[in-house]
C-alpha cells in the first residue's frame, strides 16, 4: 500500500514538473499563453499589490500627522511669544506716554526741583491711605515734601527711610489740603481732606454759606496749608450742598489723579512754605493752621 502511494505521488510530482515546464516554454513562445496566465494572476497581483500600496500610504500618513504636530507646537510656541510682546509693547507704550506727561509737567514748572520716583506698593488694609515710592532719604526726600503726577496732587511725604519713602495719599482721611476754586470769578476757598469708603472721593468743607462753587468746577491747592505749592490740581467738583445746620457750603470732589493705576510720581524737594518758616521759628504748623493732617 505504501508503496503504491509513493508510485502515485512520484507521478504527480513528475506531471506537475511537466505541466510547469510546458507552460513556462509557452509563456515564452506564445504570446496566447503570455494573455491567459497574466489575466488569471492579475487579481493577485492587485491584492498583493494595494496591501503594500496600503502599508507604504499608511506609513506617508503617519509620518504628515507627526510633522504637522510639530508644525503646529512651533506656531504655537510663536504665537505666545509674539502675544508677550505685544503685551510688553502696550506697557512700553502706556509707560512711555506717562512719562512724557510727567516730563511736559516738569517743563511747566522749571522753579521746582523733582526727583522722580515708582510706586513700589500699596497699604493693603486701606488702599487709598498711603503708597510706598522707590526714593527716599539717600535721594534728599523728607517729610511733608509734596508728591505729584502730570494729573495734579498725588499727597505728601509722610515718612522716610534710606531707599524709599512712604505717602501719605490726598484721598486719605487724615489728609487735610487748602483748597481753591480755579473759576477766575469765584476763587471759593476751603479745606480738602479724604472720605472713608471704597469711593475715592474729597469733601471740600468749611465754604461760606455764599460760596461760588458749581459742579463741573476744578479745585487747586490754595497754598495755605504751607506744605503744598499753590495750583496743583486736586481734582473735580462733582455735587454741591449745605453742611449739616446750614450755615456753610460742601463739596464733593473727584480726585484728578487715578489712584487704582498709580504707576510713577514725582517729589518736590525746594518748595519751602510757611509751614516750613513756622518750624524753623520753632513753632508747629499744624497748631498755627489748626488742622490734624497734611
Amino acid at each position: 500500500m505504501r508503496k503504491e502511494q509513493k508510485i502515485r505521488l512520484g507521478v504527480l510530482g513528475a506531471s506537475v514538473l511537466l505541466v510547469a515546464g510546458l507552460l513556462w516554454d509557452g509563456f515564452h513562445r506564445f504570446p496566447a499563453v503570455n494573455t491567459v496566465l497574466t489575466t488569471l494572476t492579475r487579481p493577485i497581483s492587485f491584492v498583493v499589490g494595494g496591501i503594500g500600496g496600503g502599508v507604504k500610504g499608511s506609513g506617508n500618513y503617519f509620518a504628515s500627522k507627526a510633522s504637522l504636530e510639530k508644525e503646529n507646537a512651533a506656531l504655537k510656541k510663536e504665537n505666545e511669544e509674539l502675544r508677550q510682546t505685544n503685551v510688553e509693547l502696550i506697557g512700553m507704550k502706556a509707560e512711555n506716554q506717562r512719562l512724557s506727561k510727567l516730563l511736559k509737567f516738569s517743563s511747566l514748572h522749571p522753579q521746582w526741583k523733582m526727583v522722580s520716583a515708582k510706586v513700589i506698593s500699596r497699604d493693603l488694609g486701606d488702599f487709598k491711605d498711603v503708597i510706598l515710592i522707590d526714593r527716599g532719604k539717600d535721594d534728599g526726600l523728607q517729610v511733608n515734601m509734596p508728591v505729584v503726577n502730570a494729573s495734579g496732587l498725588i499727597g505728601i511725604v509722610d515718612g522716610v527711610y534710606p531707599h524709599m519713602a512712604k505717602v501719605l495719599l490726598i484721598s486719605s482721611p487724615r489728609s487735610r489740603i487748602g483748597g481753591l476754586n480755579l473759576r477766575g470769578d469765584s476763587r471759593a476757598s476751603g479745606i480738602v481732606n479724604g472720605v472713608a469708603g471704597p469711593d475715592l472721593l474729597l469733601e471740600m468743607r468749611n465754604l461760606s454759606r455764599n460760596a461760588d462753587i458749581l459742579p463741573g468746577d476744578t479745585i487747586v491747592t490754595s497754598g495755605y496749608s504751607g506744605y503744598h505749592p499753590e495750583g496743583l490740581v486736586i481734582g473735580t467738583v462733582e455735587d454741591v450742598q449745605m453742611d449739616t445746620g446750614g450755615l456753610t457750603k460742601m463739596a464733593t470732589i473727584a480726585p484728578s489723579v487715578d489712584y487704582s493705576h498709580l504707576e510713577e510720581a514725582r517729589v518736590i524737594t525746594n518748595f519751602q512754605g510757611f509751614a516750613d518758616f513756622l518750624r524753623k521759628e520753632g513753632k508747629d504748623p499744624d497748631a498755627q493752621s489748626g488742622k490734624g493732617g497734611k
